[in-house]
């Protein structure tokens, strides 16, 4: 691994078990290289992805988000709300934030000692003829800031994910290829269901998926009327999502170290 880390400080934040290492601008020097060097869990820090932050003048701070293939994202909800638990620890405790992102700024507010971004900016529905999908019962598309497919499923454990998600991941039908979900609902008096995501960029199923998250949420009142508090499950732990006239998406954030120069 390129030897990067004594010239630049980071922060390493997991979100739900989505993991990134966040750094200021001001220090990012980093090559497409050397952030996936930096990532890869072998021989490097090991992350889901590099959160960059900056200053703005109309907003708390700006963000960019690269996967770990090194290439940038537009988007990234676990990653927003990693970025806003950084600036309430160490730079301003405030009960709102505003983050501006590559195609969007997004308001995030902390209430019940959680951090809940407002998703509410959806594109895309029903921009794809998705019937010949047939191999899942119902399907979905939604970009909730990166586009993400979502499928109906019976038993989302039994599913070969490695398998299965890359063919959707980069048809030919999404020209900037597509986050891929699961879903298998657990209750429907609860409205809770179980979610794994195949993430676009990190080329694999992570612990978690903020957007995708969200994505499901959507596809769960377009499948089944699901509305109000909807929980997600997945391998990185719960989620809630409050799909009313607004889209708020909360988790869990933990600060894991930060790297010195």
């Amino acid at each position: 691994m390129m030897n990067i880390m004594k010239e630049t400080p980071f922060y390493k934040y997991t979100a739900n078990g989505n993991d990134f290492i966040l750094v200021d601008e001001a220090n990012f020097k980093w090559s497409k290289e050397e952030i996936e060097d930096i990532c890869q869990r072998q021989f490097g820090v090991g992350a889901d992805g590099v959160i960059v932050f900056g200053k703005s003048p109309d907003a708390d701070a700006t963000m960019r988000i690269f996967n770990s293939d090194g290439r940038e994202a537009e988007m990234c909800g676990n990653g927003l709300r990693s970025l806003v638990h950084y600036l309430y620890d160490f730079v301003q405790k405030k009960d709102s934030y505003r983050i501006k992102t590559m195609n969007d700024a997004f308001t995030v507010t902390r209430k019940d000692d959680r951090f809940f971004i407002d998703m509410s900016v959806m594109k895309d529905v029903g921009l794809y003829d998705l019937s010949t999908f047939k191999e899942f019962p119902k399907s979905y598309f939604i970009n909730t800031g990166v586009p993400h497919l979502c499928f109906l499923v019976e038993d989302v454990k039994k599913i070969n994910i490695q398998q299965v998600a890359p063919f959707y991941r980069h048809h030919p039908l999404f020209p900037k290829g597509t986050n891929v979900n699961f879903i298998q609902v657990m209750s429907g008096e609860n409205q809770t269901a179980y979610v794994r995501t195949f993430e676009r960029g990190v080329e694999d199923e992570t612990f978690s998926c903020g957007t995708g998250v969200t994505a499901s949420a959507h596809a769960l009142h377009s499948f089944l009327g699901w509305r109000g508090n909807i929980k997600i499950l997945n391998l990185g732990g719960e989620h809630l999502v409050e799909l009313t006239d607004r889209v708020m998406f909360s988790g869990t954030e933990k600060f894991i170290f930060k790297g010195e120069k």
